[in-house]
């Protein structure tokens, strides 16, 4: 029964992503809601629809309110989510100024940590995990967004990310992330043939930090440690991409002292692009060689020892560590 809806979830979230984007492109170009390029980070030739983070929220939701009792997690999570919803639309009309972005970002953070669904380590006190959980998610949401730089990474990442916790999840047993899991991934894996490049629409704010309380959320309730204790480390693979990214941008605009809240071209993935010299596509497709590479990694991790975990992630580290490095040293404009 929990194999058929599963896959109920997954096909209508598909189906209500790929019929739904079209309509939200017709209504933001309707009325203006549109990402407008300007020459300096946004070189896109012409204007491109927003809203398609409200499509994405819609397609998620749907079939679990439809096949899911809900319960606080769930509550929590999907409260905190239409917050950022609303805070992001306001975001892309140009309504909101950052301080206050993350001032309803750290509110949405701490209605989910309300829920319940905060990091569980036996080996912290009760205080250090919310205080770990709170930084998480609000990481993990900013690190969506600033990813979100480049035709297709966003929502392809986010893809990738939610069929890793999916497949984790089925061995945990978890049925309520298994179904979040996969209902976000058929709605992305939809919305992925209007934001492929070149994209006909964009998440925006709204759908990217979305996007990264969702994911943020679920690999955080994940039970990674069933075989291996140390397994939870695993759980920023998940991630390692939008991390990595975030991580970089404040690190190299801190280097060249400027404001890591300002926007700059120092995204590993624009870095990549003209090292490569190549197009979005083929940018994306390497990055996403990457992300299913870390992916592997975790479900490898959860079934194998700590010794595995600590080898791995050192492994990861120093790649990531060399291949900053590299980009480092490409000119940007």
């Amino acid at each position: 029964m929990n194999e058929i809806l599963l896959a109920f979830s997954f096909i209508l979230a598909f189906l209500l992503a790929l019929y739904g984007t079209p309509l939200a492109q017709k209504a933001a170009v309707r009325y203006g809601i549109l990402d407008q390029p300007d020459g300096k980070l946004k070189k896109h030739s012409r204007p491109v629809p927003y809203l398609g983070g409200l499509v994405l929220y819609f397609a998620f939701i749907s079939p679990i309110s439809l096949v899911f009792d809900f319960n606080q997690h769930l509550l929590g999570i999907l409260f905190a989510s239409s917050i950022l919803l609303l805070v992001g639309l306001l975001d892309d009309l140009k309504a909101l100024t950052p301080a206050i972005k993350f001032i309803f970002q750290v509110v949405a953070t701490y209605i989910l940590l309300k829920s319940g669904i905060v990091i569980d380590l036996v080996f912290f006190p009760k205080w250090l995990d919310i205080t770990l959980s709170m930084f998480w998610i609000l990481t993990v949401i900013n690190a969506f967004n600033i990813i979100d730089i480049m035709d297709g990474l966003a929502a392809s990442i986010g893809a990738i990310s939610a069929l890793t916790i999916f497949v984790v999840s089925l061995y945990t047993g978890d049925f309520l992330i298994s179904m979040l899991a996969i209902s976000l991934a058929g709605a992305l894996l939809a919305f992925l043939k209007f934001n492929w490049e070149p994209a006909r629409i964009y998440l925006g704010d709204a759908g990217s930090m979305v996007l990264g309380l969702i994911i943020g959320s679920l690999a955080m309730m994940v039970r990674y440690t069933r075989f291996n204790r140390l397994a939870f480390i695993a759980g920023i693979f998940i991630l390692g991409i939008p991390l990595f990214d975030l991580t970089y941008v404040i690190l190299l605009r801190l280097l060249k002292g400027k404001s890591p809240f300002l926007g700059s071209p120092d995204h590993f993935a624009l870095r990549l692009r003209k090292k490569m010299n190549g197009t979005a596509q083929q940018t994306v497709c390497v990055i996403l060689f990457i992300q299913l590479a870390l992916s592997a990694l975790v479900i490898v991790s959860f079934f194998s020892t700590p010794r595995f975990t600590l080898a791995a992630s050192v492994v990861v580290a120093c790649f990531f560590i060399v291949l900053g490095s590299v980009l480092a040293a490409v000119k940007m404009e």
